[in-house]
């Protein structure tokens, strides 16, 4: 069980010169009375109030107050040991007369020192006295020249006071207008030229306005007929539609277009890849598959039939939809179905067909088709390259019987790139392409027009705006893109904050305003001063005062009256005073000091 001591506080433990606490080591001066205890496992109280500590720590912690005594009991570690430390209250007390006044507002509007006015203490006491001392500031600035062409809002200093003061200073609160704008995104699809709208200027300003700019221009090319036959790249011609200076280039097809199957093969039990001859220097070497067609393979006589004196038509159920049906001869003898011949296996099939036999004066004869998937049907140019100056070759894998085929090239305008968009068309341009050598086909186009906007006129500059607005432009019709553009400001100073009005100024300080930049005009403006309270001298504390007196100011002509606190002067208690406290808020109250095994 844990080891306890404990003693219950008497008013016989409290002295006139010392407390004591049985057991106690005394001592004279503050903390007046400890108990020492090893540290470790300790747990501390007085009248069943626990006084927390931390065992660890070799400085004081915890000074905790027992709920209504003066003195406080705290638990402290000192070089190891917990210390049980009684400690005093504050012997000094409050005085009755007035040391001091704090200021809590110092007013303004003052043009001389006001006079203060303590109010009276109880009776048998005399009222403090007191004189005021004021300070003059800089209250705000007037504006005498806004300014302009300041692209923020300049600085502002203030010149400096006598020795002993201090500068003032302030920030100025420029009134913004849209000097122009900067077009971000030109946007593209508009048939006119679209509206523009600023942000609303703050409260009291006027907002800007102003018109977009922007001649159309070729935006792109539409080939309406490839064209071939074409050797090289022909030219591109713009002509009519009001403007001028577009141009643009034609990008020839040269790959690739098609293979036409010569021997489809047989055999071939995956679609195989199919290789091209490399492509010219600087070319792209085309590249594509083969995709096996599904076809009748043979025909099983499952039942000859009898009575035939013709051939019967031989009818193969239909593949689906995009197949092409098989068809086939039937070879007759002695009445008989001997067997039968394709002329064309179809394909496409995905489950072998029906066979059925009609006519030729018989009857009974059946059969079963087979399919097989070992035959190239087409090949799918899935690269068509470039570059190249006449067909290339096309290798299929070789097979128990390899397919062949051979390449035909583009020969036609595969598209046109605008070099030049040329400025002012009201119009679309025709779009002519140089002809095709003889035997082609010349290609033709249509050119389609972008009016994008290059940028806006600001028609008035707005004012009052204290940071740039948004530029919105009409949206483009549907496929086009929206333009967008920011506001650029600029500045004249419409006021000026005072941060810091300063003090000690004797007369109204210079106001210097940063120099505008080039091609504008330099802000100017004056100071306005006001005094305000700094201190009051307290010229006779009084007597008799149990509590502060309030403190009263005169009021300025137009201004705002001074405030301020008064502070009584320090008193002080006898030792005897501080013993009487202890003993009647302690006595009757145990310690308990319980230390754990």
């Amino acid at each position: 069980a844990p080891a306890e001591k404990r003693w219950t506080i008497g008013a016989a433990d409290f002295g006139n010169d010392e407390p004591n606490l049985t057991g106690a080591v005394s001592n004279r001066s503050a903390p007046y009375a400890w108990e020492r205890i090893t540290a470790g496992g300790v747990r501390v109280s007085i009248g069943g109030q626990d006084l927390p500590f931390t065992s660890t720590s070799a400085k004081p912690v915890f000074a905790s107050d027992i709920s209504g005594a003066e003195w406080t009991v705290a638990a402290e570690v000192r070089a190891g040991e917990v210390v049980l430390v009684l400690t005093a209250p504050d012997q000094s007390g409050a005085g009755d007369t007035v040391a001091s006044v704090t200021i809590t507002n110092p007013g303004s509007g003052y043009t001389t020192d006001p006079t203060v006015t303590f109010s009276a203490p109880p009776s048998g006491g005399a009222t403090a006295t007191g004189t005021a001392t004021g300070s003059r500031y800089v209250d705000s600035v007037t504006i005498t020249t806004v300014g302009s062409g300041y692209a923020s809002v300049p600085t502002v200093t203030f010149s400096t006071p006598p020795d002993g003061g201090t500068t003032a200073t302030g920030a100025a609160v420029g009134s913004g207008t849209v000097d122009s704008v900067t077009v971000g995104t030109d946007g593209s699809g508009y048939t006119s030229v679209p509206s523009v709208t600023f942000g609303a200027a703050p409260a009291g300003g006027t907002t800007a306005t102003g018109t977009a700019v922007g001649p159309r221009y070729v935006d792109s090319v539409t080939v309406g007929t490839a064209g071939n036959g074409y050797t090289a790249d022909p030219t591109v011609t713009f002509s009519g539609g009001g403007g001028s200076g577009a141009a643009a280039s034609a990008v020839r097809q040269s790959g690739v277009a098609s293979v036409t199957i010569a021997n489809r093969g047989l055999h071939y039990t995956t679609d195989p890849t199919v290789t091209f001859g490399a492509a010219p220097a600087g070319g792209t070497t085309a590249t594509g598959t083969a995709t096996r067609r599904t076809e009748l393979a043979n025909v099983t006589m499952t039942n000859r039939g009898s009575g035939y004196t013709a051939a019967p038509t031989v009818t193969f159920g239909a593949p689906p939809s995009g197949g092409t049906r098989a068809t086939g001869t039937a070879t007759i003898g002695g009445g008989l179905v001997l067997h039968t011949s394709f002329t064309n296996r179809g394909s496409g099939y995905t489950t072998a067909p029906s066979v059925t036999f009609s006519g030729g004066g018989g009857s009974g004869a059946a059969a079963t088709a087979t399919l097989r998937t070992s035959r190239i049907e087409a090949v799918t140019i899935t690269n068509p390259g470039s570059g190249y100056t006449s067909a290339p070759s096309v290798t299929f894998p070789t097979s128990t019987v390899t397919a062949t085929g051979t390449a035909a090239l583009q020969s036609g305008v595969a598209s046109v790139t605008v070099t030049n968009g040329g400025s002012g068309y009201t119009s679309a341009p025709t779009v002519t392409f140089g002809a095709a050598p003889g035997g082609g086909t010349t290609a033709t186009g249509t050119a389609a027009l972008r009016y994008g906007v290059v940028s806006v006129t600001v028609t008035n500059g707005g004012n009052g705006y204290t940071s740039a607005p948004t530029v919105t432009f009409a949206a483009a019709p549907s496929g086009g893109a929206t333009a967008a553009g920011t506001a650029v400001l600029r500045y004249g100073v419409a006021s000026v904050t005072v941060t810091n009005g300063g003090n000690g100024y004797t007369s109204a300080p210079t106001v210097t305003f940063a120099a505008a930049p080039s091609g504008g005009t330099t802000a100017a403006g004056t100071a306005v001063l006001r005094t305000g309270v700094t201190s009051v001298t307290v010229t006779n504390g009084g007597s008799g005062y149990t509590a502060a007196p309030t403190v009263t100011f005169s009021a300025p002509a137009s201004g705002t009256r001074a405030t301020g606190a008064a502070k009584l002067a320090e008193g002080g208690y006898d030792q005897y005073q501080n013993l009487f406290w202890a003993r009647r808020t302690l006595a009757g109250k145990q310690l308990l000091i319980q230390i754990a095994d």
